[in-house]
């Protein structure tokens, strides 16, 4: 059964997130020299090591994603061609939690090959406590997937009792606001890993250059940075754009309005890192302006350059290592205002002059 898994369920997994997973390699080994690359990751460890805070961070970064696997199982269960996963209930209730317990160690691959030297830094450094810690969490996230999985296909029939509902209102929902809800309601775990990732590397640059940290530079590398996280967020709000919401263009909305509300959108979805810059940035006026200015800028631009190229992953990561390194060397050189300001006016433009070209179907 294990094998059949590995063959369909698991490779689908795999197959549906490589361009997060790629994207994650090159931040992990793609952003630092090769020569410095050892030591680079052995001061990230280190620092795991040294506060609780990044050692709880890491935890709950895992937790995480684990939940990430197991909304997918979750929905491929709901198709047709996995109906067959409920058979297992016939099975010995000792090899089902085994084999669910495989299952994810396999998801975790790519956690599991850096937590392996993680432990034998914390081995070497004596912090036996911290790695017993990671030890611990790593099984007992495994151990409650499991039985997660274990229960659903063993006790699903089985009603769950409600003994409290909470009284929600019932609020309205304005068309702008429909990408933010489908990422709460459909895509909160891709929220949730995107914000982890932007506050992280944020927080990881801040610390690099913390020498230099008032330099308004250092912070727009880390915007830069937080832009960058959120690159599969809006390859996924466009994917529900020409999805779901493409019968939008027949509704009688001008232009201008269409890319208020999409100004609107990554304001809002932007807040968070937006507070943090201005914590940052201590206040002041006109870096906190150059700042938002630029992340905005930023993630618009990769908005287009979903459009321009329909959704195209293998493209699209080339233009992300494209945006990166032109970034970079614009705010090093100084520009980024300028630079901010052309950026927002190449998307204004092509939006008004392509956006009723593009074939949404296409996509």
């Amino acid at each position: 059964m294990l094998r059949l898994l590995l063959k369909t369920l698991i490779k689908e997994f795999y197959a549906a997130h490589a361009g997060l997973f790629l994207f994650g390699f090159y931040v992990a080994f793609g952003v630092v020299e090769a020569s410095q690359l050892l030591s680079y990751h052995k001061t990230l460890m280190l620092m795991v090591y040294a506060s609780h805070f990044i050692l709880a961070s890491v935890c709950c970064f895992w937790a995480l994603y684990l939940l990430k696997c197991l909304f997918f199982i979750r929905k491929q269960m709901k198709l047709e061609q996995y109906h067959f996963l409920r058979l297992l209930a016939t099975t010995e209730k000792k090899r089902q939690f085994i084999l669910w317990f495989q299952v994810y160690a396999v998801l975790l691959l790519p956690i599991l090959i850096y937590v392996l030297p993680l432990i034998y830094v914390g081995l070497a450094e004596k912090a036996f406590i911290a790695v017993f810690i990671i030890i611990s969490v790593f099984f007992l996230l495994l151990a409650a997937v499991s039985a997660y999985m274990f229960r659903i296909i063993n006790y699903s029939h089985v009603p769950v009792k409600v003994y409290f509902v909470f009284p929600c209102p019932q609020l309205k929902k304005p068309y702008w606001t429909w990408p933010l809800y489908y990422l709460l309601n459909e895509q909160m775990m891709m929220l949730f890993l995107s914000k982890i990732l932007s506050f992280t590397m944020f927080t990881v640059v801040m610390w690099m250059f913390n020498d230099v940290s008032k330099d308004l530079r250092v912070a727009l590398i880390g915007i830069l940075a937080a832009v960058l996280a959120h690159s599969m967020v809006i390859q996924v709000m466009l994917r529900q754009e020409s999805d779901q919401l493409s019968f939008s263009r027949s509704l009688p909305i001008r232009l201008s309005t269409r890319m208020g509300h999409t100004l609107l959108v990554f304001l809002v979805l932007f807040i968070p890192e937006i507070l943090f810059y201005l914590l940052r940035s201590d206040g002041q006026f006109w870096p906190f302006i150059v700042g938002l200015g630029f992340g905005i800028a930023g993630l618009m631009t990769l908005r287009m350059v979903l459009y321009w190229i329909k959704l195209d992953l293998d493209r699209y990561f080339k233009w992300l290592l494209a945006f990166f390194f032109v970034s970079m060397f614009v705010i090093l050189a100084g520009y980024a205002v300028p630079y901010s300001l052309l950026l927002l006016a190449s998307y204004f433009l092509y939006f008004f002059f392509c956006y009723y070209r593009t074939d949404l179907k296409e996509m």
